[in-house]
């Protein structure tokens, strides 16, 4: 029969968002609260390599803060940034900043896009289509807060202008930030969400450390440690114990039948897979898709279905649908793009 018992603060890993509109400091608050949490910093950017510029600087806030930087370009498929994570998991940082996760909904090749591209088929229902979708992005959103590693991640949001009256007592408009450009309710599986105005000061939305109530603050290192400082009074989570090594007398005993045959491998790639990634490659570069790019996208689906390859003819047959499906769903997706453009046009 199941007990209750009394409820202990645990430590656990930090998931912290930052939301505002563009230019409101999002990447550069992010630095400074990662600087304040861990030394060893990871950098995820999908924001057309704006974190770089952040890089190596010798005066202000950002003086001394390293850090190392993976970038993303499109599509912003939900396994590209779920890799992002697990590398970061394995190569030992302190703190993972990805920004943004805002493509991973609505970017090239993110969750809407998908949706829309099967929208686009025929006979598609779009309500039942958000089967596929929900999944996938429930997938995402337990890999964030389940990682081994204190993650931050930053949201776009959405753009309005209010008018407000300066200091000569004049109406004039001042760009806001909304909600945030993610699935609906996704910031409140943060354990702390600061939202930025653009005059790069934050407050609270939600916080479950209680710290900020009520604060209009700039974020900075001391942030970070105020937040590490809070989990730190928590009691340490305990490990489960390592499974016990093999006795040497398991370690000696014959395989089994199951373990003493591999399983057997794909076949071979066949003449009609090559054709067909060559024709779905083909037609990507005439939807003004670059050369390197497409063929980085087909080594990057074969990789996920095995070894890595370095010529098409290397692929097995796996690999190669695999990559002929994602080719494809790329150019529906594009397509799909243009007519929704050609149609607001016309």
């Amino acid at each position: 029969m199941s007990t209750f018992k009394k409820a202990e603060r645990k430590q656990t890993k930090l998931k912290i968002a930052l939301t505002g509109p563009s230019g409101s400091g999002k990447t550069f608050s992010a630095l400074l609260i990662a600087a304040g949490i861990g030394k060893r910093i990871a950098v995820v950017d999908t924001e057309n390599k704006s974190a770089s510029l952040y890089a190596g600087m010798e005066k202000g806030p950002l003086a001394g803060i390293a850090f190392d930087l993976l970038e993303i370009d499109p599509p912003y498929t939900i396994p590209r940034y779920t890799e992002a994570i697990e590398t970061a998991e394995k190569e030992g940082y302190d703190v993972l900043i990805i920004d943004s996760i805002s493509h991973a909904w609505t970017g090239e090749g993110g969750l809407l896009s998908k949706k829309e591209a099967l929208d686009q088929r025929a006979g598609s229902n779009s309500y039942t289509n958000w089967a596929a979708i929900t999944p996938e992005h429930e997938k995402f959103k337990a890999k964030i807060l389940q990682a081994d590693i204190h993650i931050i991640c930053t949201m776009r949001s959405k753009q309005d202008y209010v008018l407000e009256q300066n200091e000569k007592g004049k109406s004039v408009p001042k760009k806001v930030g909304l909600a945030p450009i993610q699935r609906d309710g996704m910031e409140y599986e943060f354990t702390t969400v600061l939202d930025l105005a653009m005059d790069h000061h934050a407050k609270v939305s939600k916080d479950r450390t209680s710290l900020f109530d009520g604060e209009i603050f700039k974020p900075a290192k001391e942030t970070g440690k105020k937040i590490m400082a809070w989990l730190m009074g928590a009691k340490p989570v305990e490990k489960p114990p390592a499974p016990p090594a093999a006795s040497q007398d398991k370690a000696t005993e014959p395989p089994t039948a199951a373990e003493s045959f591999p399983k057997e491998p794909a076949g071979p790639v066949t003449d009609d897979q090559l054709a067909k990634i060559s024709q779905y490659a083909e037609e990507l570069r005439k939807l003004g898709k670059d050369e390197g790019l497409i063929f980085s996208e087909i080594h990057r689906k074969a990789k996920e279905k095995g070894r890595e390859i370095a010529e098409l003819v290397e692929m097995d047959f796996d690999q190669a649908d695999h990559v002929a499906i994602h080719l494809g769903a790329w150019i529906e997706h594009i397509k799909a793009i243009k007519s929704k453009k050609n149609g607001k046009a016309a």
